[in-house]
């Protein structure tokens, strides 16, 4: 039987956001998309965080490992939930998102080096042979990446009602205001719609 991988949302611009969108509300109901290890190996798969060179020797990963990563990336990302949530508000970095982001940081390890990007060159991190298997540590290289080079004002949350997703607005305007337009977008403009015939309606 063929087990059906499941469909993640990649909607946030960068690995970062998506992370967080690995928690979702369908029909009213919170639902948490990593529901074993192995929907955490595909989903770095699908974000391009992880070959499947990498992937098949994670699959290969004791029982006991994987269930403790898999519950270690959980916390991880209710902390860094609850960071994105504040950035989405209007507030600042704190020390203590560093310092969280740091901690996974420090148990990788690896080279530093220099990797042509376009007509620049750019600086790079390349994890060592037992790093580039744990899945902690990958995310939070994307983590680090997003919170060292971009503007954490843009960070938003979609106004969609019940909607949890977060994203990042590289809108000109910056006035993006849903998860995506073919669906939360459109749901609310059609919500609006009936709203506003209601009312002409009764008038």
């Amino acid at each position: 039987m063929t087990v059906r991988k499941k469909t993640f949302r990649f909607i946030a611009g960068v690995p970062a956001l998506d992370f967080l969108n690995t928690e979702v509300v369908a029909e009213g109901r919170p639902v948490d998309l990593l529901d074993d290890f192995s929907d955490v190996v595909d989903w770095l798969v699908d974000a391009g965080l992880a070959d499947r060179g990498v992937a098949a020797e994670m699959r290969t990963l004791p029982a006991a490992r994987s269930a403790r990563l898999l519950a270690e990336l959980k916390d991880f990302r209710r902390e860094l939930r609850s960071a994105g949530h504040r950035f989405a508000a209007g507030q600042r970095l704190k020390k203590t998102d560093i310092e969280i982001v740091n901690v996974v940081l420090s148990r990788g390890s690896g080279s530093m080096f220099l990797a042509p990007d376009g007509d620049a060159i750019s600086l790079r991190y390349r994890l060592d042979d037992v790093s580039r298997y744990d899945p902690l540590v990958i995310v939070a290289l994307s983590v680090a990446e997003f919170l060292a080079s971009t503007d954490l004002s843009l960070v938003r949350t979609c106004k969609g009602t019940g909607c949890i997703l977060f994203f990042y607005d590289t809108t000109k305007s910056h006035t993006r205001r849903w998860c995506s337009m073919a669906g939360c977008g459109n749901r609310m403009k059609a919500t609006l719609f009936y709203q506003r015939g209601r009312g002409n309606q009764k008038s």
